[in-house]
């Protein structure tokens, strides 16, 4: 009898883990290289979806969001400028409130876009890794805290 108490109580708890899993997080496949080397095209990534129910996008975090300008097109890039920050694209450097960013992460040279913007309370600067094949913040602009939906969680 025990047995078959336990047997239930096991699929029950497994049966919730998944139904939890659904609610709260997402597997997605990346298209494209504009992430490489820290996510590959083809590759499959877990999104939480409830990890910016508490707080709020942190620099370099790898989000997943819809892009600002086109409804239903979704991406993945790394925050680099945070809400109420100046952002300036110079020579293919990152400065931030006159700070030059050390992106050890970055692959390949960026091109040399020159780009000025001052984020507003709820937007974001989202950028890919591989500069030359990534279309980004640098193309569209700042990404609204709304678009946002989850951070990827890397193998």
């Amino acid at each position: 009898m025990f047995g078959s108490v336990n047997k239930i109580l096991q699929t029950l708890g497994t049966i919730a883990a998944t139904v939890a899993d659904h609610l709260t997080s997402k597997w997605i496949r990346v298209s494209g290289h504009s992430m490489h080397p820290a996510l590959r095209d083809g590759q499959r990534v877990r999104i939480s979806r409830v990890a910016y129910t508490r707080r709020q996008p942190k620099r370099w975090e790898i989000v997943f969001f819809e892009h600002p300008q086109q409804e239903g097109f979704w991406e993945v890039k790394r925050v680099i400028g945070l809400p109420g920050e100046t952002v300036r694209l110079e020579a293919g450097r990152i400065i931030v409130d006159e700070n030059h960013l050390d992106e050890p992460f970055i692959h390949g040279d960026s091109p040399y876009i020159d780009r000025n913007w001052h984020l507003a309370s709820d937007e974001y600067i989202l950028i890919g890794d591989n500069r030359r094949r990534s279309t980004d913040s640098r193309s569209f602009g700042p990404v609204p805290r709304d678009r946002i939906v989850g951070m990827a969680i890397l193998p």
